[in-house]
């Protein structure tokens, strides 16, 4: 499978690779919520609204595509998956895509919703 993540600039796409740090934790801090697999969007334009919707942060991101198997472990946001990867690849290219996030965050805070703004970055990527 084939998912795409933002993460800072920061964090060495490699570590993606190493099964010890495969893991997502969730932005709320409750253990109880960590889940076995990184987690990915299945396409860009679902990306680029989850960001929007969600205000995902990232001091210097960049956006990264991830192939691996699925894991077994059930993601607590239903709209993600969690990936077991094999490759990870920084998008050199991603200049459009911040600038599409950018919009669809304007057009959340007038009020379109998630299914709404994925229709939008899907026309325009």
């Amino acid at each position: 499978m084939i998912g795409y993540r933002i993460q800072d600039r920061g964090r060495d796409v490699a570590e993606l690779l190493d099964p010890e740090q495969q893991w997502s934790f969730p932005a709320s801090g409750d253990d109880d919520l960590v889940r076995r697999g990184v987690s990915v969007m299945s396409s860009l334009a679902d990306l680029a609204a989850y960001v929007a919707v969600t205000a995902l942060l990232a001091s210097y991101p960049v956006l990264v595509e991830v192939e691996g198997p699925e894991s077994d472990d059930v993601p607590v946001d239903a709209d993600m998956q969690l990936l077991l990867p094999t490759r990870a690849t920084v998008i050199a290219e991603d200049e459009e895509f911040f600038a599409l996030v950018s919009d669809l965050v304007d057009l959340h805070e007038t009020g379109a919703g998630f299914e709404e703004l994925r229709e939008i970055a899907e026309s325009r990527i």
